[in-house]
Formats: C-alpha cells, structure tokens, sequence
C-alpha cells in the first residue's frame, strides 16, 4: 500500500455520498489494513425519502434515519465515522441537466453559506485527533454543483494547506490513483443497500430517489492536487509582502517620536503586519518577508553605518529615547516569536507525540485487575 494511504480521512457532506462517490476506495484502504475514517459535515436533512422509510423518518426524523444508514454503511465498508457538528444540508436545485446549485430556501446554517474557514476549523479538529496521511473529498465543482459538496472540497483545501497533507480528490478521469470496484464489490454494494432512503440498487446502476439513474463506477479515479499557490504566485505574494514591509518600516521610522499616537501606531502596524502575515498564511517564507521588510529598515536606520545621523544628517531617525528603542525592539521580539510560533503541523506532530507519550505512560500508572482485588 502506498504509504500516503495508510491513515486516509475521507471528507463529505451528507451521508451516502462516502459510498456513492469514494466507497471502492474506502473498501479498499479497509480490506488493505489502513484506517479509513469518513467524516460527515451534515445528516442530510433536506434529502427526500423513500416511500418504504416514510414511517421512520416520521418517527425520529431525516437526520436520525440517515445517520443509522450511514453507521450500517461504515460497517460495510471496514470503515471509521467521526460527524461534524454546527451546519445543516443546504438542499439544492437543479440548474441544468446533472447540474446542481443552491437551493432559494436554504437555512441560515447551511453548510454551503458557512464561511470556508470557519468549516476547517471544524476539520482540523478531526485531523488532530485521527492524525491521517492523506485527505479525499470532492474536486472543485463537488461533483455535480452541490453548495455543501463544493464546500467540504474548499475546507478540505484550506486544511491540507495548513497541515501538509496530499489530497486527492475524485475525478472520471484516469490520473493518480485509481481503485477498482470488484475487488471490494460486495462491500460496496452492501454498503449502497444500508442507503435504502436514498437509493436501490438494480444490477449495476444505482437508481435514486429522485428518479435519477447512474451506472456503478467500474473503477475510481483520484487526482492529486497541489493546495498552494503557484510557485510563481507565492514568489510574488511574498515580493509584495516585502514591499508592503518596508512601507511600514519607513513610515513607522519617520513617526515614531510623535507621543503618543505615532509611537502607538507605529508598534501597531508592524507588529500587527507580522503577526497577521504569520497567522493568515501560515508560511516561514512570507513570514520572514514580512520581517525583513519591516525590522530591515528599522535596523539600517537604526545602526547608522556612518556615525552621522541617518542618510548623512545632523540627527538619528531612531535616536536613544523611549519612542527609539520601543520602535527597534518591540517589532523585533515581535519578529522572533511569529518565526519560531510553530504552524499547524508541528502543533499537531507536538500534540501527537504528546498523546502518545500519556498512552505509553497509562499502564503503568494504573492498577491492574490484581492490584484492584
């Protein structure tokens, strides 16, 4: 097995689509001896119904049926299932043809109008606690246009970014990866059957509940995609970050005596560009950027190579007093904590480490069955 596919999350939307759209290689990562967790932003509850699940879903409910279906169809697949909390389905409307779009009456909480940040956050949660080598989920356009599948591709993409992790994502194309249906056929159909609210299975199409007919997947098509910019888009970003450094650096210098405000703006702007630099992109790279546009200056200015005063002139720019030496070393120590603050891999390789320490440490510290009799 590729050693990326050991430990893989799984990301989507609603139950249903893990097998749907990924469940050969969920199979497969199972029946191989890797841990394969599927995590589920939302239950579903917008989706129609069968006519057959009318009476359960009456009685508990979309969400509740759904849910059940969706434990039944983990079972099937040899897989693990951690849920999501704080959205719900968006629905969706057909725009054209085997074309989705949002739906006109989607709740406040719908996953597709939640803000892409706030639904990685929610991911990386998982991704701390299942610590996986690889993400699948959607491509771009979810599929088929779906707002909440589109959405779980954009957090999926925000939290490989923040984590260094690969991530693949379906395509009906062949590309990287690909998983064969009949070697784990069984398990998927098995798994479809679990799904009896939303789909039947009739020889080798799955017909949903909507009317909608579609073939199975014969084989499984993952592409890996890059989730950082373009290396000569990062190139740039990080010129610009340098430019917009040594703006702030120039006009913080020239302000700084003024007390109080030019002093307080100043720590402000420069501290709050290098902490916002680190925190919004999460790179060392743009990071020291940001540094070298900002602290450079002050520096150059500051030594004051000639001994005469700044550029030649009769007086320093940064001169010996309090507004000075505030503004030489609070943007510096500023400096020195955003490059070593470590970034979201290393937080999780440390809080890792660290659980795995507490289990290695917990038979030893509790009482076995003797000690307890």
């Amino acid at each position: 097995m590729d050693p990326r596919l050991e430990r893989v999350l799984f990301v989507h939307a609603h139950p249903d689509d893990e097998t749907l759209s990924t469940g050969a290689a969920i199979a497969t990562v199972a029946a191989g001896g890797g841990d394969a967790v599927v995590v589920t932003f939302t239950l579903g509850e917008r989706g129609e119904v069968r006519a057959e699940r009318q009476p359960d879903v009456d009685h508990v409910g979309v969400g509740e049926v759904r849910r059940q279906e969706l434990d039944q169809a983990l079972r099937a697949l040899g897989a693990r299932g951690r849920r999501i909390h704080g959205w719900d389905d968006s629905g969706m409307s057909w725009i054209r043809s085997g074309v989705a779009g949002p739906a006109p009456d989607a709740p406040p909480t719908a996953m597709g109008m939640a803000d892409p940040d706030d639904l990685a956050d929610a991911l990386g949660v998982v991704i701390e606690e299942t610590d996986p080598t690889a993400m699948v989920t959607y491509d771009a356009d979810g599929g088929y246009g779906h707002p909440d599948h589109v959405a779980a591709h954009r957090a999926s993409v925000i939290v490989a970014r923040r984590y260094d992790l690969p991530l693949y994502v379906r395509t009906d194309r062949p590309a990287d990866v690909a998983f064969p249906l009949e070697p784990v056929r069984q398990r998927v159909l098995d798994a479809l059957a679990a799904h009896r609210s939303q789909l039947t299975v009739e020889g080798d199409d799955v017909v949903h509940v909507g009317g909608q007919r579609r073939p199975l997947d014969a084989v499984e098509h993952y592409r890996l995609i890059e989730t950082r910019p373009p290396r000569r888009t990062r190139w740039l970003l990080r010129a610009g970050t340098l430019l917009a450094g040594i703006v702030i650096g120039v006009v913080g210098t020239f302000s700084h005596q003024q007390v109080p405000w030019g002093i307080l703006l100043s720590l402000v702007a420069a501290v709050g560009f290098i902490g916002g630099v680190r925190a919004a992109s999460g790179s060392r790279p743009m990071t020291i950027a940001a540094v070298l546009g900002v602290v450079g200056v002050i520096a150059l200015i500051a030594i004051d190579p000639l001994g005469r005063g700044t550029f030649g002139t009769e007086r320093a720019l940064v001169p010996t007093n309090l507004p000075g030496w505030l503004w030489t070393i609070v943007p510096a120590v500023a400096s020195l904590l955003a490059l070593a603050w470590p970034d979201a891999e290393a937080t999780r390789r440390i809080r890792m480490a660290a659980m795995s320490q507490a289990q290695q440490r917990r038979p030893d510290t509790e009482p076995t069955e003797g000690d307890r009799q």
